[in-house]
């Protein structure tokens, strides 16, 4: 263990088009070599709480590693015209790692670490192979900038992240020493103040006022807006698909409440016959690590400072980079490739593959009598599939949508994340709810989530949401997953839109991702369906436009069918409980 170390700031590294980009790196302070950590952000190098938050860089430079905090091309200290997300970080990404390699204190075995774009740009970097990269450690990580579910755009994650989160220094950089700079910064300040009308009810989203801002910083929020199907677009910026191409071992993490698990499980689930990649998923929202998440406490060992009673979130890295960078034979390797933390039961569990090869996927079939509005309507939730002809309906205003509560998103603070009591919700009388006969037993359901769902209605296009629920015996309604499909969408992410036809039922399929949840005797499983989840999706409009281009909405009267012909149900991926 070092007893000193050394903090140099603005170092230098020149990219293969010469431009200069800047880190700062702690260093044991003596004549020898170690392996470097290095970490890109786009989130300033210099402010500790956002370049430290999974990973203590003076700690790891006392266990004797370099650590290497780098501004990406165009943001904070470093050079560069313009920011796009993503996109100069593969070649960075190689270039960063062979200059890190190349630092008279480096042994030449580099890692990196870092959450959210830092673990994307770990992952392009990978992709690129370059010789000196060891090994990496992206939690919550990004995979592409495909920010649509079920053909619905992540209104709350493209606004509040491009505008808030990038926007300040976008524009500082723009304007800095022009004649309009502070009217410019005191418009996006406005704006991010005021987001809800700036930014989320702005229509058409196109014209949004903030995005002419610093020269046109949100060029990439256009492009973004313009390419809402999974085309070569999104493919050039993706990792996902180039799993063929990443050879370096890989510690990952992610969160069932996390804004970002949908990309983090498809990523895994092409990386899995990779040896030496493992993948930890928790209870966690994105960027914390806490064990209060929502309005649930996980407990202690959900804690990045307790990790299953054991560690803390920076020695579990410097245990993974020990390891492949040290060669230190600790064990890490014959540990369980995924780690699982099942809620309800609060407790971490070790597994051999995800999805988990010994899930029984089982249909829960909705019912009613025609009245499910509400949580004190009559919709049930059952293994028995319905034999009577029937349907549920209700209308969706697009004016007046169902609020965003809880979940994973990330919307600005005062939008609650994570598990919420959702019975304000369920007040309503355009959302549905199926709920089971109290459990007589506990049920565990870890896996892959989907909705089959039976639909009509009066509009050429419109959205259908569910969300899957825990009730508790006190009545608390906590949300444990939940999805959205949007109907011109309905044939999948790269098919191009197809209108329905007015009152023809329809088939369509929602993908709820994924939980571990142990649902509890005296519990009660809920599922909830309704049209809209404001503003974390963009509204449907109810008339084949998007926000994107158009301001005109209409209501659409939707009918939910339940029948022989039109079973509508959940699949729930039940896992076989030990007998007691």
């Amino acid at each position: 263990m070092m007893s000193k170390i050394i903090h140099e700031r603005n170092v230098k590294a020149v990219m293969r088009d010469g431009t200069k980009l800047y880190a700062d790196v702690f260093r044991p302070d003596g004549d020898g070599r170690y392996p470097v950590l290095l970490q890109r952000m786009p989130y300033n190098k210099a402010f500790l709480p956002l370049s430290s938050l999974v990973l203590d860089p003076i700690a790891a430079a006392h266990e004797g590693y370099v650590v290497i905090i780098q501004d990406v091309r165009a943001r904070f200290a470093s050079e560069g015209d313009s920011f796009y997300i993503y996109k100069n970080e593969f070649m960075d990404g190689y270039d960063s790692v062979e200059w890190a390699a190349s630092l008279p204190y480096s042994n030449g075995n580099v890692g990196m670490f870092g959450l959210s774009y830092m673990g994307m740009t770990q992952f392009q970097a990978a992709v690129m192979q370059p010789p000196h990269l060891k090994a990496i450690f992206p939690i919550t990580w990004g995979t592409n900038v495909f920010m649509y579910r079920g053909g619905a755009l992540e209104l709350g994650l493209l606004g509040s992240w491009s505008l808030a989160t990038i926007g300040p220094n976008a524009v500082i950089r723009a304007k800095k020493g022009k004649e309009d700079f502070i009217k410019e910064f005191m418009e996006l300040i406005h704006a991010i103040d005021n987001i809800e009308t700036e930014a989320f009810n702005r229509l058409p989203l196109k014209d949004s006022e903030w995005m002419k801002l610093g020269e046109g910083y949100a060029s990439f929020v256009h492009d973004i807006l313009n390419h809402d199907r999974l085309d070569e677009f999104h493919k050039e910026i993706s990792v996902i698909g180039k799993e063929d191409q990443l050879k370096v071992p890989a510690f990952t993490i992610a969160g069932w409440y996390d804004c970002l698990l949908d990309g983090n499980l498809k990523h895994y689930e092409g990386l899995k016959d990779q040896e030496q990649t493992k993948l930890m998923i928790g209870p966690w929202v994105h960027a914390s690590f806490q064990p209060a998440v929502g309005e649930l406490n996980f407990g202690l060992s959900a804690s990045s400072m307790l990790l299953e009673l054991k560690t803390d979130l920076t020695s579990l890295q410097l245990r993974w980079f020990d390891y492949w960078l040290k060669g230190m034979d600790n064990g890490i390797t014959k540990e369980a490739p995924v780690k699982i933390f099942v809620m309800g039961e609060n407790k971490w569990r070790d597994e051999q593959e995800w999805p988990l090869k010994r899930a029984v996927y089982t249909p829960y079939y909705f019912n009613s009598n025609g009245n499910a509005n509400t949580k004190d309507g009559d919709g049930k939730l059952s293994k028995n599939p319905p034999v009577m002809e029937g349907y549920d309906r209700y209308i969706y205003d697009p004016a007046n949508p169902v609020p965003t509560l809880g979940g994973n998103h990330l919307l600005p603070a005062h939008y609650p994340r994570g598990p919420v009591d959702q019975q304000t919700i369920e007040t309503r009388e355009d959302v549905l709810v199926y709920s089971s006969e109290v459990l007589e037993e506990d049920i565990e359901v870890t896996g892959p989530l989907r909705v089959i769902l039976y639909a009509e209605s009066s509009a050429v296009d419109t959205d259908f949401t569910a969300k899957l629920v825990d009730v508790h015996p006190n009545g608390k309604a906590y949300n444990i997953a939940d999805g959205i499909i949007r109907a011109k969408y309905r044939e999948g992410d790269e098919a191009k839109a197809s209108l329905i036809e007015p009152n023809v039922v329809y088939r369509y399929e929602i993908d709820l991702l994924a939980t571990s949840n142990l649902f509890k005797t005296g519990h009660q499983i809920r599922v909830e369906i309704s049209s809209s989840n404001f503003p974390r999706f963009d509204l449907n409009l109810n008339t084949g436009e998007s926000m994107r281009d158009s301001d005109s909405m209409i209501s659409a009267a939707q009918r939910v069918h339940h029948s022989e012909k039109y079973p509508s149900h959940i699949v729930l991926p039940i896992i076989p409980r030990p007998a007691t």
